[in-house]
């Protein structure tokens, strides 16, 4: 990379922070799931949040995730008192309804934009990225609703910058990749838990590759840690560059899906077992474009869907998958209009909700759903954007927990 290549790049991502600045605070609880439970196919479907009720701007909401205690965290925003501003915000809404402020700051004292996606363990504990007032460094954190710690952050001269997106641990260490401030600029693989940082791999050092020599190149994608310390993670391997999905720790990996020139991998989840679920992407002996969302743990891959038959394409976000194996997924249908969130390869079957559906006194416009929106009892947290004539501007932005019914 040169250096005129990376000073555009850090300005980039530095521009990305003039949204605003943030303070924490600890948040005063509020019953939210108390809302009227809607039912989709063979799900019932909770209200968690909702933005017309709870002071959310409808178009702030990013992702969410589920914990096995039945815990949301979502990211949104709010507008300030002035009625001038908007602020961002983490949140997580308790198994019992209450809702926990995670990181907010009403006068952008402290925080400016934060990261898309709230990684959370099942201790409630969530990790995020944010930039920081009044310099826009960057920082990676972890908070609990009480007190919010610092993984690592550009302000100490370590890091030039982060990727965005995290993953923590039930055991709060959490996993990250960033660009250190050297010479020539060197990304990798981190993880800490606030105490010390762990160096997995650079794109200048070499690492053992099932049990070879290797190097990888370096991207700011997001890795999947599991509760065993493992880590999953996109990448590409030099020379040629081409990407593979990997799993390990601190130097020392396997080949989940070995690089191939013609083929693209990406955006893994890492269960406990080590299975992983992730997308692939290549052009078939028809010269077809065929996105394919696979499992494996190192052997032969499975097929969980692919968009040869009725799924046109699917979401941005990774797919989630739970430690028993099952996988969902964002999707869009061949139609190219009708969107959905589904749990295997049957568009009706597998159905959770999709656009059109009845919800919540309205109709679905529009679906979220990331890469831990599904917990080992099968629920699943989406945010869904509501048509509602009751509503302001006749819409509005929810996030709901689906349960599979008994």
């Amino acid at each position: 990379m040169t250096h005129e290549t990376h000073t555009r790049r850090r300005a980039f991502r530095k521009g990305h922070a003039v949204r605003g600045i943030l303070v924490l605070l600890a948040a005063a609880a509020s019953s939210l799931l108390a809302a009227t439970a809607a039912q989709a196919g063979a799900y019932t479907v909770t209200k968690v949040a909702d933005s017309a009720r709870d002071n959310f701007n409808p178009n702030s909401f990013t992702c969410s995730s589920i914990n096995n205690r039945g815990d949301v965290a979502f990211r949104a925003g709010r507008t300030s008192a002035d009625g001038l501003d908007s602020f961002d915000g983490i949140y997580r809404v308790n198994a019992d309804g209450t809702l926990t402020t995670i990181a907010e700051d009403p006068k952008r004292r402290t925080f400016g934009f934060l990261g898309n996606f709230p990684s959370m363990n099942d201790l409630g504990d969530v990790s995020f990225a944010a930039n920081l007032a009044p310099n826009f460094d960057q920082a990676i954190l972890r908070g609990n609703g009480k007190k919010v710690t610092t993984i690592a952050t550009t302000a100490k001269g370590l890091f030039n910058f982060f990727g965005f997106d995290t993953s923590v641990s039930n055991s709060g260490e959490v996993a990250f990749k960033g660009e250190l401030n050297t010479p020539t600029f060197d990304e990798g693989l981190f993880s800490g838990s606030g105490l010390k940082l762990t160096t997995h791999y650079l794109n200048h050092a070499d690492v053992s590759l099932d049990g070879q020599p290797a190097r990888f190149g370096g991207n700011d994608s997001r890795p999947s840690i599991n509760n065993l310390g493992q880590i999953a993670f996109d990448e590409s391997v030099q020379p040629n560059f081409d990407p593979g999905i990997f799993t390990g720790r601190e130097g020392v990996f396997s080949t989940i899906a070995a690089p191939v020139s013609t083929v693209s991998v990406e955006k893994p989840t890492l269960n406990d077992r080590g299975t992983v679920a992730f997308y692939r992407s290549a052009f078939d002996a028809t010269g077809q474009f065929v996105s394919t969302i696979v499992t494996g743990s190192g052997g032969p891959l499975t097929t969980v869907a692919d968009t040869t038959g009725p799924f046109g394409s699917f979401g941005f976000r990774p797919p989630s998958l739970d430690n028993n194996g099952r996988v969902a997924f964002l999707a869009t249908l061949d139609d190219q209009v009708t969107s959905g969130i589904f749990v295997g390869p049957r568009v009706v079957q597998d159905r959770v909700i999709e656009t059109g559906d009845k919800l919540d006194g309205g109709t679905v416009a529009g679906l979220q759903f990331c890469e831990e929106g599904l917990n080992d009892l099968g629920q699943l947290s989406f945010i869904a954007t509501i048509a509602d004539p009751a509503a302001p501007n006749g819409s509005r932005t929810a996030v709901f927990i689906a349960t599979p019914k008994k």
